[in-house]
C-alpha cells in the first residue's frame, strides 16, 4: 500500500496524490471479549465495499500491559490479525489507545495496577461521562497519572505508558497499512476539569439564569438531573450564548493542554518514534474541546523541534450525545464545534482527521444529521472516522450516509468536492499535477461514460471499475501533468 505523508494541511501518498480518508472506529472496550471486536475477514470486505479506506482501531492499555512491564503479545496478535485483514482489502489503520473514565476499573483504559484512587469512591451518573465530573476516584486516578506518580514498581505511570506504546509500535512495525498512532483517546484533565466545567456553569448562571451569585453545587446538580439537563441544553441553543460559555472555559482548558497534555504527548511521541520512525502522530485535544472549547494543543516535539508527520485528530459531538434527545439536537452548536477545530488546524498548519463523530442511535433523524456532518468534512477537505462500528450497524439509518461518493486520491491539489445524496450527483474540482484521481462511488456498476462529464481533460481518460460482485467501485481519471484545472461531474439519473 502507498505510504502516506503530511504535506502542510494535506495528506498525500508517495505518488504525490492527495488522499481523503473516510472510515469507521473499530474499538472493543469489553474485557470479557479480550478487548478485540469479534469479527472475521468478511467485515473488512464489507468496509471496502462501503468505501471505507481507513479504520481507527482500538487498543486498551489493560490489554497491552496487564502486569507492569509485561506485555500481552497474544492480545496484540489478535489485533494484528484485524490489521492484516484490513490490508488485504486496501484499508489503512491507525491505532487508538482508548480510554473512558481512565481505568478498566471504572470504564476502560488503564489496568488496575496503574489506577491510584487513594481509596476514594467511584460515583456514576445517568450518562457514563457524568463520572468525569462526579467521581472522586476517577479524578484522583487521573491526577496521579498526569503527575507521573509511581506505580508499585517505582516507575512513573506516564513512563510505563510511553514504554507500552513503544512496544506496541514495534510489534506492528511490519504492518504496511499502519499509518498512525492516536496517543490517547479524549484526555481528561482530572480534578482540573472541575475548574473548566465550573467556568462554563458560572457563565450559564449569569447569562441565562440572571444570577450574579449562585451556589456552584446547586448549579452543577442541574446537569446531573436528566429533566433539568434538557432545560440547560435549551438555554444553550442560542449560539451567541453558547459561544460565550465555551469562551469562558477556554483559558482553563488550554492551561491543561499547554502545561500537562503537550509534554505528555511529546514524551509518548518520542517513545513511539524509537520504534516507528514513520507514521502519523495523532494529536487529540482536552475532553472539553469535543463540545467547542477552543483547543490550545501544540505540536509534539523534543529539543525545541516538532516531530514531523503530525495530524490533528479532534472529536466533535453535540451535547445530546449518548441520549435519544434528538428533538433538541442543535446543528448550529455542531457547526461551531467544527469551525473551532478548523481555527486550530490553521494555527497548527497540519491535516485534520476527525477521529470521532456521530455516536448515533437508530433514531430516524440520524440519516439527515450524518449527511450534515459529512457536508462539513467535505467543505474543510477533512478525513474522518465515524464512532463506532457496533452490532446492527449495517441496518442503521446513519450508515446509509457513510456510503458516499468521494475522491480517495486526487492527482493534484483538491480544491473542493460534494456528493448530493438526493440527486446522486458528485462534483469535484482540482488542480492537476498528473497521475490518477480515484473516486469511490457507491453505484459504479450503474454508471456509463455518458454519466460523467469532465473539463480540463479528455473523456478517454476515464475508467469505470466496479468491485467484483458489487455495485460500488472506482471511477478513475488519468490527467496529464500541467497544472490544469479539472472539474468532474458524475450524475446518475434517479430513474436508471
Amino acid at each position: 500500500m502507498n505510504k502516506l505523508i503530511v504535506d502542510g494541511q494535506r495528506v498525500v501518498n508517495d505518488n504525490g496524490q492527495q488522499v481523503i480518508l473516510s472510515g469507521v472506529n473499530l474499538v472493543c472496550k469489553d474485557k470479557e471479549k479480550g478487548y478485540v471486536t469479534p469479527c472475521n475477514e468478511e467485515l473488512f470486505a464489507w468496509f471496502k465495499d462501503q468505501g471505507f479506506n481507513v479504520i481507527r482501531l482500538g487498543l486498551i492499555w489493560d490489554g497491552v500491559e496487564p502486569v507492569p512491564g509485561v506485555y500481552d503479545d497474544d492480545y496484540l496478535g489478535r489485533i494484528k490479525q484485524q490489521i492484516r485483514w484490513a490490508e488485504q482489502h486496501g484499508i489503512y489503520v491507525f491505532l487508538d489507545m482508548h480510554q473512558d473514565l481512565y481505568s478498566s476499573l471504572y470504564g476502560d483504559g488503564a489496568p488496575a495496577w496503574a489506577t491510584l484512587p487513594d481509596g476514594l469512591p467511584h460515583v456514576t451518573g445517568s450518562l457514563w461521562s457524568d463520572a468525569y465530573l462526579e467521581s472522586p476516584a476517577v479524578n484522583r486516578s487521573l491526577d496521579h497519572f498526569w503527575a507521573n506518580a509511581s506505580a508499585a514498581d517505582g516507575i512513573g505511570l506516564q513512563d510505563h505508558y510511553a514504554e507500552m506504546w513503544k512496544h506496541a509500535a514495534a510489534f506492528f512495525a511490519d504492518c504496511p497499512n499502519i499509518i498512525g498512532y492516536d496517543m490517547m483517546n479524549e484526555p481528561y484533565p482530572g480534578t482540573q476539569g472541575q475548574e473548566v466545567f465550573g467556568m462554563m456553569i458560572a457563565a450559564y448562571a449569569q447569562e441565562v439564569m440572571g444570577l450574579d451569585e449562585a451556589d456552584m453545587e446547586d448549579l452543577a446538580a442541574l446537569w446531573f438531573d436528566e429533566e433539568k439537563k434538557q432545560e440547560v441544553l435549551a438555554g444553550m441553543a442560542d449560539m451567541k450564548t453558547y459561544g460565550m460559555l465555551v469562551d469562558q472555559a477556554r483559558e482553563a482548558s488550554q492551561r491543561f493542554e499547554r502545561d500537562v497534555l503537550a509534554p505528555f504527548f511529546s514524551k509518548t511521541a518520542a517513545a513511539i518514534r524509537k520504534a516507528a520512525p514513520d507514521g502519523f502522530l495523532m494529536l487529540e485535544t482536552s475532553y472539553f474541546a469535543n463540545m467547542g472549547v477552543e483547543s490550545g494543543i501544540e505540536l509534539a516535539g523534543e529539543n525545541g523541534a516538532a516531530f514531523p508527520g503530525q495530524v490533528f485528530a479532534p472529536h466533535g459531538y453535540d451535547l445530546v450525545v449518548d441520549t435519544e434527545h434528538y428533538e433538541i439536537y442543535n446543528q448550529e452548536r455542531v457547526d461551531l464545534i467544527f469551525a473551532t477545530h478548523r481555527k486550530v488546524q490553521e494555527r497548527l498548519n497540519i491535516p485534520v482527521l476527525i477521529g470521532e463523530w456521530g455516536a448515533f442511535t437508530n433514531h430516524p433523524t440520524t440519516l439527515g444529521l450524518a449527511r450534515q456532518l459529512i457536508a462539513i468534512f467535505e467543505r474543510y477537505l477533512w478525513s474522518n472516522t465515524y464512532w463506532c462500528w457496533c452490532d446492527g450497524f449495517r441496518e442503521t439509518p446513519y450508515s446509509q450516509a457513510l456510503q458516499r461518493a468521494y475522491p480517495q486520491t486526487t492527482g493534484g491539489v483538491l480544491e473542493g468536492y460534494h456528493y448530493d445524496y438526493d440527486k446522486d450527483m458528485f462534483t469535484m474540482e482540482f488542480i492537476s499535477s498528473g497521475g490518477k484521481t480515484m473516486i469511490y462511488h457507491p453505484h459504479t456498476a450503474r454508471l456509463d461514460r455518458e454519466n460523467i462529464s469532465i473539463t480540463g481533460a479528455d473523456d478517454d481518460m476515464i475508467d469505470i471499475e466496479p468491485f467484483p460482485d458489487s455495485e460500488s467501485g472506482f471511477v478513475t481519471i488519468k490527467v496529464p501533468a500541467g497544472d490544469r484545472r479539472v472539474s468532474i461531474n458524475i450524475e446518475l439519473p434517479l430513474h436508471k
